[in-house]
């Protein structure tokens, strides 16, 4: 799909632009978000303003159509992105896998997966279509909250208005489980919820506690960790091959250290404390929590086995079997961020080493204003997180 609409990230023809164009989804409420900003300082930091990025919020750059923000970094409408691979895994099929409701068992399968041979198979597939992964986190899992009752069976969301994020899958998924999805941009669930025009929502606890949906009525939630949820910090290859290898290490370490400052990988044990954490504090705020056991999990996937066993065929059983095993294997690294091996072609020296001098900044792509730290802050539409 050509996205010809926002020519200012369009890429130079050598050397080193005035600025780069960083897209994400939603703001600094949740963890995209803090990465996105902890990595554009640390790059100007170790680069000493060589590479100086600016931050598109909300997936502005694509209209808040955050299911196209990969083209948007293959094309260089983005120059590169904070994003989750649900949001990119109708771009790359091996990302659906993340997104294949209880299939991952835990964090140290999400681990498994990113630093096993599925994990070299993104990165390889990226490469191929000119974008380079320098980081990979973690979101934590999607839980479900609602206004309405607990959730315990699949017969308890009978009906139930379930915001979801815009993937098919998903939206199959719930419709097998009986509920009514209702595809929304992130950036309107609160405006939804406050006028009661959904009943729920599923997101990772940290995004439920961000923005804070305790407080606009989501009074139950469901601890069920049906799908991961990883991140990535990516960047169009066409940028980086122009950068000196230098600046692309910097680069690289800037972005592993913002993602194991802001969404490291946890072991399982880590992450399920810091679960209990959160849901403790839940609690204590009046949100009564309900955790599946597996049995109850059995139940909800037993509903849901048509839609499951369709998806696994989409997405294939060469994936399937390659997951699987890296499952099995378990991480093989310690835990943090990934080490994103790249493949030589994502390296090559840049021709143009020395950068101009920082003498203005690129104009604001369409739709964007500029806030007061020459970041933009526009409305968001379409799909979200």
């Amino acid at each position: 799909m050509l996205l010809h609409a926002f020519p200012a990230s369009a890429q130079s023809a050598g050397g080193y632009k005035p600025e780069y164009s960083l897209s994400f989804v939603s703001d600094e409420r949740i963890a995209i978000g803090r990465t996105a900003k902890r990595w554009r300082e640390l790059v100007a930091e170790k680069t000493e303003g060589r590479v100086n990025i600016r931050m598109y919020p909300n997936a502005s750059l694509v209209k808040g159509e955050q299911t196209r923000e990969a083209t948007a970094v293959r094309q260089g409408v983005a120059d590169m992105a904070v994003a989750s691979a649900s949001n990119w895994s109708s771009q790359f099929r091996a990302l659906s896998i993340f997104s294949l409701p209880f299939f991952v068992p835990d964090i140290d399968g999400t681990a498994a997966l990113i630093r096993g041979n599925l994990g070299s198979l993104v990165r390889d597939n990226m490469d191929k279509a000119g974008i380079v992964t320098l980081a990979w986190g973690s979101s934590g899992y999607r839980q479900l909250s609602n206004a309405l009752r607990p959730v315990q069976a699949p017969a308890d969301l009978k009906g139930m208005r379930i915001r979801v994020i815009g993937l098919p899958l998903f939206m199959d998924f719930f419709k097998a489980l009986g509920a009514a999805p209702v595809q929304l941009n992130l950036t309107g669930v609160p405006d939804a919820l406050q006028k009661k025009a959904i009943d729920g929502q599923d997101n990772p606890l940290s995004v439920f506690t961000g923005f804070k949906f305790n407080e606009m009525g989501q009074k139950y939630l469901t601890v069920w960790n049906y799908p991961a949820e990883p991140i990535f910090i990516a960047v169009n290859k066409n940028v980086w091959n122009n950068w000196s290898r230098e600046d692309q290490q910097r680069v690289r370490e800037a972005a592993e250290q913002a993602m194991s400052e802001t969404a490291p990988i946890l072991t399982s044990q880590a992450a399920a404390q810091a679960v209990d954490v959160t849901v403790g504090q839940l609690e204590q705020a009046g949100v009564q929590v309900t955790r599946l056991t597996d049995q109850q999990k059995a139940a909800f996937k037993n509903a849901a086995a048509g839609v499951l066993q369709n998806w696994s065929e989409r997405i294939g059983q060469d994936l399937i079997t390659i997951a699987n095993a890296d499952i099995k294997r378990g991480p093989t690294l310690p835990p943090g961020s990934d080490p994103a091996i790249v493949p030589d072609s994502a390296v090559p020296a840049s021709p143009n080493p020395e950068p101009p001098p920082v003498d203005g900044a690129a104009p604001a792509a369409t739709g964007a204003e500029p806030d007061k730290a020459g970041q933009s802050t526009p409305a968001a539409t379409g799909t979200g997180g």
